[in-house]
């Protein structure tokens, strides 16, 4: 193998790879023993033609083409350590010359982050504020959870639960277009609801029980149901039930119901009170650590390969995907997603892109601010947020502790550590009137807002490469 090497910024180096015969003769052979066995080569059994049959009738370039991702792969690993190379990334692969194989590798090398002068950045952190009203909203959430729906033989009002028969419908151009269609469907009317259409929720208050009634709706032309927007949607319904919540007095019966062992109405304030004394502390912080994190970021100079950035742009945009799909994302993801609808792929790459290359600028930060300081975590560490993470696991804790042992969710783990101690330090740096910087031993993050469990997540991983015929490819 020979191999000769052009540095290039940002932060990539270009490997041209020249192979000859002896270097893919053992790569050929193998490719030669899986091809036998599912070719039909007449007058041999499956798996039983020598190779130079096999090349006579296909060509040594089948068993090359056979060879070729795994020659590829492991010649590129093999440059990159001779060269000793820090890789950052995937490195992108283009064949230049079939037989011998010869091509060229760029490898994405890891950022360089200059962090400028981290000791001087200085950033305020805000005031713990809990407005008085907080705890009467939190006790008013709980008693909402605790209601019983009991029948009423009253009109509807918003927030009841009804059961209603509904037929919905626009016309257009004399035809009758139905938006909604259920049958003895439970539903909660609420203010502001905007579906199927702005002003159905409204039109259900008042309608009485067991009678059929109909209303029109004017829909605002800016209404999401594309359908019915700036037309009139005509309803017919039977309400055959309505619900109302029966709250709980505040009382100390009340504070006993909620459990942990609250003895009356004003330990359950106090809990409640300190548990959001305690949240908002955690908000005020982390608020602090990004927006310091954000500043040290501004300050510093990232030298950092487009590879990598479009390796993570691919990453994100597919990732977002299947967060939808599984339906594990959030409102302003959801609506991220949405904005992507009716783009081509280049132009969801684009509009994800200044998210992405901000993120990889902050990671990148973390590590070296991480590497500078020598901020570490154990095994020891390790185990010990494990247990924490299994604090509220219950019956099944053991199960979740194998998950969590294992050698890659350990190493995920070890990462958000290094990850949480390096912004809790920066966050003391950036304190104007705080003492020298210290860094802070990583702490389980707990999440109380009032009394309800919580729920572990194992980290997943996930790998993506391709390869194009003939052309480029990852390697």
């Amino acid at each position: 193998m020979k191999i000769s090497t052009e540095q290039r910024e940002p932060r990539e180096a270009v490997l041209t790879v020249e192979l000859d015969n002896a270097d893919i003769e053992p790569y050929l052979d193998q490719a030669y023993r899986r091809a036998v066995r599912r070719l039909s080569i007449p007058g041999f059994r499956k798996g039983k033609a020598p190779r130079r049959i096999v090349e006579q009738m296909f060509g040594r370039g089948y068993l090359l083409n056979e060879a070729l991702d795994a020659v590829i792969q492991e010649f590129t690993s093999k440059a990159v350590e001779e060269e000793g190379l820090d890789i950052g990334g995937v490195p992108s692969v283009s064949l230049d010359e079939f037989d011998p194989p010869q091509f060229t590798a760029t490898v994405p090398l890891q950022p360089l982050v200059d962090l400028a002068d981290i000791d001087s950045v200085r950033h305020p952190k805000d005031e713990v504020d809990l407005p008085d009203d907080r705890v009467d909203e939190t006790l008013e959430q709980m008693r909402m959870q605790l209601a019983v729906w009991e029948p009423v033989e009253d009109a509807v009002q918003m927030d009841d639960l009804i059961n209603l028969t509904i037929t919905g419908w626009v016309e257009e151009d004399g035809e009758r277009r139905e938006i909604v269609h259920s049958e003895e469907t439970d539903y909660i009317p609420r203010p502001g609801s905007t579906f199927p259409v702005p002003g159905l929720d409204e039109g259900l208050v008042g309608l009485p029980v067991g009678e059929q009634r109909t209303f029109d709706v004017d829909v605002p032309d800016d209404a999401s149901n594309a359908d019915a927007a700036g037309k009139t949607a005509h309803f017919e319904t039977t309400v055959h039930s309505v619900k109302r919540r029966s709250l709980p007095e505040l009382d100390d019966e009340f504070a006993k119901s909620v459990g942990d062992d609250y003895e009356s109405l004003d330990a359950l304030r106090e809990k409640i009170h300190e548990n959001l004394l305690e949240r908002e502390k955690r908000l005020v912080e982390m608020k602090h650590q990004e927006e310091t994190l954000a500043k040290v970021t501004e300050a510093a100079s990232i030298a950092i390969s487009p590879l990598i950035i479009e390796h993570e742009v691919e990453h994100y945009v597919h990732g977002r995907e299947d967060d939808i799909k599984a339906g594990r994302v959030g409102y302003e993801e959801y609506r991220e997603y949405l904005s992507w609808q009716g783009m081509s792929d280049e132009d969801v790459h684009e509009q994800a892109r200044p998210k992405v290359e901000e993120r990889l600028k902050r990671a990148h930060v973390i590590r070296a601010v991480a590497q500078r300081e020598s901020i570490e975590a154990t095994d020891e560490d390790v185990s010990e947020e494990i247990e924490n993470l299994l604090a509220d696991s219950g019956e099944f804790a053991d199960e979740h502790r194998k998950q969590l042992d294992e050698a890659d969710n350990r190493e995920s783990i070890r990462r958000m550590l290094v990850q949480r101690r390096t912004l809790e330090y920066l966050s003391n740096l950036a304190l104007k009137d705080a003492p020298a910087a210290t860094k802070p031993r990583a702490r389980a993050a707990t999440s109380k807002s009032g009394p309800k469990p919580r729920q572990t997540k194992t980290p997943a991983a996930r790998t993506r490469a391709k390869r194009q015929q003939g052309g480029t490819s990852d390697a």
